[in-house]
């Protein structure tokens, strides 16, 4: 009977030894991933906002780029499209 009682005596500490460093690990975690998420916000807002006012060019620089990305690809598929129907008259 002794050695049942220190059995589940054993059990019970890595149970709860177990519990707390899992609480630990989750802990660090989420501080690390909430710190990831600071970083990244105030990394796009010195984007936005920066001393000499370069963001909003920075903004617009990238918005046009994207623009005329997209432009592309509606030209390109506008002629795989055409090619397409053309090969099925």
């Amino acid at each position: 009977i002794s050695l049942v009682k220190k059995l589940v005596y054993v059990l019970k500490y890595f149970h709860s030894k177990y519990i707390v460093n899992a609480a630990g690990i989750a802990s660090q975690l989420s501080s690390e991933a909430e710190q990831l998420v600071q970083k990244t916000i105030q990394k796009y807002l010195s984007i936005l906002v920066d001393a000499d006012g370069k963001g909003k060019e920075k903004i617009v620089e990238l918005f046009t780029s994207a623009q005329g990305i997209i432009k592309s690809w509606t030209t390109a598929m506008k002629e795989i499209i055409s090619d397409y129907h053309q090969q099925f008259k």
